[in-house]
């Protein structure tokens, strides 16, 4: 393998003239020059391919690690409330509901807390629903908190429903947000789900962000501290655009988006359609056939070019 002198010449020595430091510079970027050169035709280019390949998949890694240290808190916090549960010490429950009628609304709450101690921590459980009705719309909201405390941990899950009637439109959302903190570490993880129904169309979202923060996640990356995992989809159906009606998918970690109407499948990058297929026909601005592609039919003959270890292969065949 080459080596690679960076060292810049001392230039700050006094005995030195402007020129002859000028001199000192130019010849120091000209062998740099002359040894990139040198290296850079000595790389295994398959080898160079490999590492920028896995420099770019790292960056999903923090991600999916985040998810899997989410999965295993989740799994913690239902043993540790199953052990709390069946060998409850005490426990209390309460229940109150309430009413209260204004000037431009009617509200109606009804709550109840669950508590238990057992030898393994502390289990609680609050569960409320909310109606309210005003003069331009009604919403019905219904939500429950799970949490367990312990003397190393403290687990917590809150589950969410809300649904809103407006003259303008229908929402329905529902959202679960799983939380776990110890002196070491915190995890977050939020998923959220969200349909509008409009009069012009009615779109459905879908949203799952993961965070973990912690001193024993730096072995993991050797500085990573936090790790960060977010995901956002939806699917619109109706109205697109002005006249334009269907159906469109997409997600916030890619620019493609695929588009369904009554004459064509469509695929847009950005806002430019860059492939649709449309009577019979498949329209794409670049194309890429990774090993064969064959033109014609087993009727009539067809061409079939082969991508093989000698270069491209074209053969013939007779229709039958």
């Amino acid at each position: 393998m080459y080596d690679l002198n960076l060292c810049v010449p001392d230039l700050t020595t006094a005995a030195l003239t402007e020129q002859q430091k000028f001199r000192l510079l130019k010849n120091y970027l000209y062998e740099l020059n002359e040894a990139l050169a040198v290296a850079l035709s000595q790389t295994d280019t398959a080898a160079l391919r490999t590492a920028v390949e896995t420099l770019q998949s790292d960056r999903q890694a923090d991600g999916k690690v985040a998810v899997g240290l989410s999965e295993k808190s989740r799994e913690r916090f239902a043993e540790l409330k199953e052990q709390i549960l069946s060998t409850a010490e005490s426990v209390t429950r309460t229940c109150a509901a309430a009413a209260d009628v204004k000037d431009d609304a009617v509200l109606a709450t009804v709550a109840a807390t669950y508590a238990t101690q057992s030898a393994f921590g502390d289990y609680r459980e609050t569960t409320d629903t909310a109606l309210g009705l005003h003069s331009d719309a009604i919403t019905a909201n219904a939500g429950r908190i799970e949490q367990v405390d312990t003397d190393l941990a403290s687990y917590k899950t809150e589950n969410n429903a809300e649904i809103g009637l407006r003259a303008d439109a229908v929402t329905a959302a529902v959202e679960e947000r799983f939380a776990r903190k110890d002196e070491q570490e915190e995890l977050e993880e939020r998923l959220r789900s969200l349909v509008t129904q409009t009069a012009s169309g009615i779109t459905d979202n879908f949203s799952e962000t993961v965070t973990a923060v912690g001193e024993d996640l730096s072995t993991l990356g050797g500085t990573v501290e936090e790790l960060v995992s977010s995901l956002d989809v939806y699917i619109r159906r109706g109205e697109l655009e002005t006249g334009v009606y269907g159906v469109e998918v997409g997600r916030s970690d890619s620019v493609i988006k695929a588009r369904f109407t009554n004459d064509r499948l469509s695929f847009l990058q950005g806002s430019a359609e860059v492939a649709y297929i449309s009577d019979s026909t498949l329209f794409i601005t670049r194309a890429e056939v990774l090993d064969c592609l064959r033109l014609g039919s087993a009727a009539d003959g067809y061409f079939t070019f082969d991508a093989t270890e000698n270069g491209l292969e074209v053969r013939w065949s007779d229709g039958v």
